[in-house]
């Protein structure tokens, strides 16, 4: 993974070098081993690259520095890259990549996993390569296959490339989204980058924040569900999706966007494909998703929590490299799994690894966290996981394989899914792959119902947003209306089980994991790998029927099934997993000092309280709700610091 930004003007100018330097500063720390910019005339069909103070020595002596004005050209296309090395990690995987002929120059935020056997497919085509990046691949793909590359690609990705020879600017963001991408339209032209901060950076003062987005996520836990941001102006390239502008084109509007894959739109049955087959192409699909995440130039490990996801792909891999792997788990107060985690040691001998009191202490550090996310996100253990990260980056890890996903490809989450997955199974003949865990089903199907209501309640009568935000003139708090996200997730007991699946890919849960992950991996920076992500792994769990998910009582059963040979029974039929679950209403009493000012700063920002919303109400009712409103007013507090800097 790396860092990206840059700029498509409607007019050619000689911009002076603190217009990079703002789009360069936030993505800095994505990517510690390079730097370079490339400014190019798209009229002209010129180009120069620069140096900045960060990049590689060997290229340095090179280029002229971004820094001297004097050999700043005219130009209206910006390219900027700084460098996370993880494949070929010498000088001549550089960006801003361009090609031996000069007519494609490219940066890209991501890895192509299957670069090999595209390389060797291109080579097989007369193409001659002159690194072993990936980057190069996905250059030479583009110029071969045109826009017919994205399907080909296994891996996430980022990129914004220019075409000399047709003058077209190509955006393509990956199939799940792992990357992000996102890009604010000023009447100068179009901005893109990274991370939100380098496009707040170009404007301050025309920014607005987007209520719609504020409201949405305080209802209901929803964001990054419609591609917009918190602020108005900022928006986020869609996933799977390729954006192309040709010449005279400065907006996203403007331009042809082109969805170049989907999820699959049914499920089979089980007269389409038996259950053994079922077993056999999700195991061989499955072995192979990890093996092609386990090829890096530098260190590879593996997260391990005592999960059936984790515990899996840390299995493959074991199998795959003889026990040559390194784990970690982490001990948790009151969540403690690192027993369940243990359990891989009986059948392999891993190199393993606990690390111990990774809680830290998220009341002395939630601004610089809240810094780092850029906006408001669902849970403190996402600065757990930044913590356990950091830990192993300290310890020689550059890459981290995760189980994240899982759930989502194979309906694990049993309160989600079970109540559809029980009209389904039962319209069909099926009930019996239920029955077994009948009492769990209810226990369960209540819980839900009653979560769902409590969460509607709490979010319709505990808030009101004014018109503005931001310590602009305050209108009178308008009545609470519905939002995007409110509106979704009000449909979401209508839908089938099928399209409730699609629904967390395409609204509740991946995209805001996504985009969390990101942004507290590569603060650090360290690269987040998703086995169970692979598109085929998606395309396979998503088209699976019903009863080879759920199977007498028994989530995700084919993935148990598949790897029963490879995991110890103890993982393998465990009937219950811990997670890390945060203890909101526990830290949040012991925290009240630190955190219950925060609420009357939202105020101020224009999100009210009724008098029944305080922080002791909603302490004792819904914690969850607490937390995601002292998540937003700590983002407010960032943005009005930043803002006063500026």
């Amino acid at each position: 993974m790396c860092g990206i930004a840059g700029y498509y003007l409607r007019s050619e100018q000689k911009f002076t070098s603190e217009k990079i330097q703002a789009l360069l500063y936030p993505i800095r720390k994505r990517g510690p081993d390079d730097e370079g910019v490339s400014l190019i005339s798209t009229s002209k069909k010129t180009r120069q690259f620069y140096k900045t103070d960060h990049t590689t020595p060997s290229l340095a002596g090179r280029l002229p520095h971004i820094h001297d004005q004097s050999t700043l050209i005219e130009h209206n296309l910006a390219l900027i890259h700084t460098r996370y090395a993880i494949i070929d990690l010498t000088e001549r995987g550089h960006q801003p990549f361009v090609r031996n002929d000069q007519n494609c120059v490219a940066i890209f935020n991501g890895e192509i996993y299957n670069y090999i056997e595209l390389r060797e497919e291109l080579s097989a085509l007369g193409v001659r390569f002159k690194t072993s990046c990936d980057t190069e691949v996905l250059v030479e793909g583009y110029c071969v296959w045109g826009n017919k590359l994205w399907n080909k690609i296994n891996g996430f990705w980022a990129v914004v490339l220019y075409d000399f020879d047709s003058g077209t600017i190509v955006l393509s963001r990956d199939r799940i989204g792992v990357a992000p991408l996102y890009y604010r339209e000023t009447e100068e032209g179009l901005y893109f980058a990274s991370c939100l901060e380098s496009l707040v950076n170009i404007d301050r003062g025309h920014l607005s924040v987007n209520e719609d987005v504020v409201l949405g996520f305080i209802e209901t836990g929803i964001k990054d569900h419609d591609h917009s941001t918190y602020y108005k102006q900022v928006k986020s390239v869609p996933s799977k999706t390729t954006v192309v502008l040709n010449a005279g084109q400065f907006s996203i509007k403007e331009a042809v966007s082109h969805e170049y894959w989907s999820f699959p739109k049914a499920r089979l049955t089980p007269q389409d494909i038996s259950f053994q087959e079922a077993v056999e192409r999700y195991h061989t699909t499955f072995f192979n998703a990890v093996d092609l995440r386990l090829r890096s130039d530098v260190k590879v490990a593996f997260e391990l929590s005592g999960g059936l996801d984790s515990s899996s792909i840390v299995a493959a891999a074991a199998v795959l490299c003889n026990n040559k792997i390194t784990t970690y788990t982490a001990k948790i107060k009151d969540a403690d799994e690192e027993p369940y985690a243990r359990c891989i040691l009986k059948k392999y001998l891993v190199d393993y690894h606990v690390i111990e009191r990774a809680e830290g202490d998220f009341a002395r550090d939630y601004e610089n966290f809240s810094s780092l996310m850029e906006e408001p996100f669902d849970n403190p253990n996402a600065y757990t996981h930044h913590r356990m990260l950091q830990e192993m980056k300290k310890e020689g890890v550059h890459v981290v394989v995760t189980g994240a996903g899982g759930d989502e490809v194979l309906a694990g989450y049993e309160a989600s899914f079970w109540p559809k997955a029980y009209q389904e199974l039962k319209k069909d003949g099926l009930i019996s792959y239920l029955r077994a865990d009948w009492y769990e089903f209810c226990r369960r199907f209540k819980t839900m119902k009653r979560a769902q209501e409590t969460l509607r309640h709490y979010a319709v009568d505990s808030l009101k947003i004014p018109g503005r935000l931001f310590g602009q003139k305050q209108k009178q708090a308008a009545e609470v209306f519905p939002t995007s996200a409110g509106n979704y997730q009000q449909g979401y007991d209508d839908l089938s089980f099928h399209e409730q699946a699609l629904y967390h890919f395409n609204v509740a849960l991946i995209p805001f994991y996504m985009r969390s992950s990101d942004h507290f991996t590569m603060g650090i920076p360290i690269e987040h790998r998703f086995p169970m992500l692979d598109y085929r792994m998606v395309e396979l769990g998503l088209s699976l029927p019903v009863p080879y998910l759920l199977n007498g009582g028994w989530t995700k059963y084919i993935l148990r099934k598949a790897m029963e040979p490879y995991l110890p029974p103890e993982i393998t039929w465990r009937k219950t997993k811990m997670g890390f679950a945060f203890p909101y209403q526990k830290y949040l009493t012991v925290r009240r000092e630190t955190f219950k000012p925060l609420l009357s700063s939202l105020n101020s920002a224009g999100v009210r309280m009724r008098d029944h919303g305080t922080y002791e109400y909603l302490l004792s009712t819904n914690p969850k709700l607490l937390w995601r409103l002292l998540s937003t007013a700590m983002w407010f507090a960032c943005l009005n610091e930043e803002i006063g800097k500026s």
